[in-house]
């Protein structure tokens, strides 16, 4: 081919080149771009790739297409009209710095609406860096899609700063959003100021994140959507009314929350199952929230009346501080530090604490509620009933669980148990709590280990509770001032109507139990009956109370009444003239009781409404000026009593009826006295001596010893229902009985 020829033919190459060229590839680089004429990228045609650099102005709205990409090179501004938005239905890449970020902002007075992925750019491998996005309605909205974002910025969004969809997977690394609505000028519905919205089923990968001063939310989770999102920092999340405010709102979801710190929200964390025909599980991890307006953590369901719980969400290693608090927007004004109400939820490893009100509050729960590990200090709200408490559960069915409990600093009592609010657990430590370290009221509680000291009123107030057990109980140095506190708030342990009524179920019951150093008695019951204590042992208590006090005058209604269950007592006081153990108006039935030290043993008047009969068994009886003083008993049995060398006072029988057997005076020295209406009955004693006692006229002292008959035949051989007569001389009737097998 000749030059010339040649010629033509490259010519001719290089204008196909050119028309075959997308328009866009003609627009001037940013240094060559006149700024007072900034490109106008709506206009143009993309078919393959487009890249901006300089100013770029979109005035309503531009599209990248499914098979083109756009690459915005570092230091772009793209200034946008009103209302208009970026569409990606293919790739968008963005070559951003840190030095030199591309920034996105609007030109007019109304603000743009940021950019779209639609379903088409999925998988395409859309990556967006170091992206600013100032001054829009929505920052960034998606369907489906997932791209990559490392260090996005968005500034002052009306509604939602990134907004996920129609199952969006992206990944997100660094995102910073700041003042989510704080720029709207009106709102006509709830869904402005939200910082991340993850719905319809998306499930992102957000690490790093910080959310600051929005309106709504910081984090949006709905729609059955999940996701792992750790690393996150947020703060003064508030100011809505037309929705709850929260940090963090989790509804019918299932994401990963690790690594999160909230300070400042109106509401710290919330997780609200609404749709019975989804599922609802929030897994948070490593999450400290501060200085919550309302609530740091709240796990309800939206139908409180919907009673089937299961766990909604699970917290492993939770902190909430100062809820209610002087850092709070407005402060005194908090619900609860962590609230549940009529769902299940796992807490492991928490701790609350300088919390104005309530530190943890339970409405409508059951058994698929678990605390391990909680420690509440420093909490309550002051004269608002169980407000005022560390922990208060309420109408909750049985039970939620609490193992490794502590409770410490409330304005009132450390746990409050109400109107219904069960219990279960291990492991409470309640101390130095401004009223009773536990209190229930028509409650049913269940704790094996339970250590309370130091609390301003009683270790544990139970009252009017049908069906409450402590096992292995500790209570050290509780109770209220004696000069000034009633004294149920002075005892280690206050009973108060538990029961009223004796039944075949629902008995109250301490179990090993151990009090010392009260301020008042060790163990004070009012009007309480079917109260069962096991292995109690009660030492250094108030010298000037009663270590076991039981007065159930009260209880004078109907069938109001019964007995109080004292099996395995151990008691040490020294305080002459003062009884260790005192009933008033009480029956009750006794065995293995144990006194040491100075004092006057037993002070018992039975006179009690149903006229119940007690028994007393295998007492150790000691005191100095009295051992044992019983009065009005209709009805007194036992077995194995013994009046100890440390028995020095009297045994007195007034207006009582008593019948024991196998008494024995180990002194041998004992002057029993009964006066005219008493009588007393003594099978098989050993070592009293009736010569000694004081008989006053119309009274009697009857002692009865056992026979055995064995009828035998001439060979000496056991006749078989062989027909026994025997008659007395003096006191007991003629008998007749018939020998068993063994000729007896």
């Amino acid at each position: 081919m000749d030059t010339k020829a040649h010629r033509h033919w490259l010519a001719l190459v290089l204008v196909g080149l050119l028309v075959s060229m997308p328009y866009g590839g003609v627009l001037s680089p940013a240094s060559e771009l006149d700024e007072s004429a900034p490109v106008e990228a709506e206009h143009a045609s993309p078919k393959a790739q487009t890249t901006w650099s300089g100013t770029v102005t979109v005035t309503t709205s531009y599209t990248i297409a499914v098979f083109d990409e756009l690459v915005v090179s570092a230091c772009t501004q793209i200034e946008l009209g009103a209302g208009a938005r970026i569409y990606i239905e293919g790739r968008l890449t963005v070559e951003g710095t840190r030095s030199c970020p591309v920034v996105m902002y609007s030109f007019a007075s109304s603000d743009h609406e940021g950019l779209q992925f639609n379903s088409s750019s999925n998988g395409r491998g859309s990556v967006i860096d170091n992206l600013t996005i100032e001054d829009s309605i929505y920052g960034v909205t998606m369907y489906g899609s997932n791209p990559f974002f490392a260090n996005l910025t968005i500034i002052n969004p009306d509604r939602v700063g990134m907004d996920l969809f129609s199952g969006s997977s992206p990944t997100i690394h660094d995102l910073y959003i700041d003042q989510a609505g704080r720029m709207v000028p009106f709102q006509n519905d709830w869904r402005y100021g939200i910082g991340l919205s993850i719905g319809a089923g998306s499930t992102p990968i957000v690490d790093g994140a910080y959310f600051t001063d929005h309106l709504t939310r910081g984090i949006n989770i709905w729609g059955g959507s999940g996701g792992l999102v750790r690393n996150v920092v947020m703060d003064n999340i508030s100011g809505s009314s037309w929705a709850m405010v929260a940090g963090i709102w989790v509804e019918d979801s299932q994401p990963l929350l690790t690594n999160i710190t909230i300070d400042k929200s109106d509401n710290g964390i919330i997780v609200r199952h609404v749709d019975d025909g989804g599922y609802t599980r929030a897994v948070v991890k490593d999450a400290t929230i501060t200085n919550s307006m309302y609530r740091g953590v709240y796990v309800d369901k939206l139908n409180h009346t919907n009673y089937t719980n299961y766990e909604t969400a699970d917290f492993t290693n939770l902190t909430v501080r100062g809820t209610g608090g002087a850092g709070a927007t407005t402060a005194n004004i908090g619900y609860a530090a962590i609230d549940v109400n009529a769902t299940g939820a796992w807490f492991e490893n928490t701790l609350v604490e300088d919390s104005t009100t309530v530190g943890v509050r339970l409405y409508f729960v059951d058994s698929s509620t678990t605390f391990r590990n909680l420690t509440v200090l420093n909490s309550g709200d002051p004269g608002q009933g169980s407000h005022e408490s560390g922990v208060a559960v309420r109408s909750s069915f049985f039970a939620p669980h609490f193992d490794g409990l502590t409770v410490s600093g409330s304005v009132g009592p450390g746990v409050s148990s109400t109107s219904g609010g069960a219990m279960q657990g291990s492991d409470w430590n309640l101390h130095n709590n401004t009223k009773d370290g536990l209190f229930i009221d028509k409650a049913t509680v269940i704790v094996e280990g339970l250590n309370l000291s130091s609390n301003g009123q009683s270790g544990a107030h139970v009252y009017d509770a049908r069906y409450v057990t402590f096992e292995n109980l500790t209570a050290n140095d509780n109770g209220g001032d004696p000069a000034s506190t009633p004294l149920g708030d002075q005892a280690g342990l206050f009973y108060e109507k538990s029961n009223d009524i004796e039944s075949s179920s629902g008995d109250v019951t301490c179990r090993n139990c151990t009090v010392t150093g009260s301020s008042g008695s060790g163990l004070y019951a009012l009007n309480s009956v079917d109260l069962w204590l096991y292995g109690l042992t009660l030492s250094d208590n108030n010298p000037t109370r009663s270590p076991l006090i039981v007065d159930n005058q009260g209880l004078t209604l109907g069938q109001q009444g019964g007995r109080v269950q004292l099996h395995g007592a151990t008691i040490d006081m020294d305080s002459p003239g003062i009884p260790a153990i005192s009933l008033n108006y009480a029956a009750a039935d006794m065995d293995l009781i144990s006194m040491t030290g100075n004092h006057s043993g037993i002070e018992w008047n039975a006179d009690n409404n149903g006229n119940f009969p007690s028994s007393l068994s295998r007492t150790h009886l000691s005191g100095d000026t009295a051992c044992l003083t019983l009065v009005d008993h209709t009805d007194l049995s036992g077995y194995g009593n013994t009046i100890t060398a440390d028995c020095t006072g009297s045994i007195v029988l007034q207006n009582s009826q008593v019948n024991w057997s196998t008494l024995t005076d180990a002194t041998g020295a004992q002057a029993l006295q009964l006066d005219s209406t008493s009588s007393l009955h003594l099978h098989r004693p050993s070592g009293v001596d009736l010569t000694l006692a004081t008989i006053a006229s119309g009274a009697h002292i009857d002692v009865a010893w056992d026979i055995t008959v064995w009828v035998v035949n001439t060979v000496n051989n056991g006749i078989p229902n062989a027909n026994v007569n025997a008659s007395f001389t003096s006191f007991e009737p003629s008998l007749e009985e018939t020998t068993n097998d063994l000729g007896y």
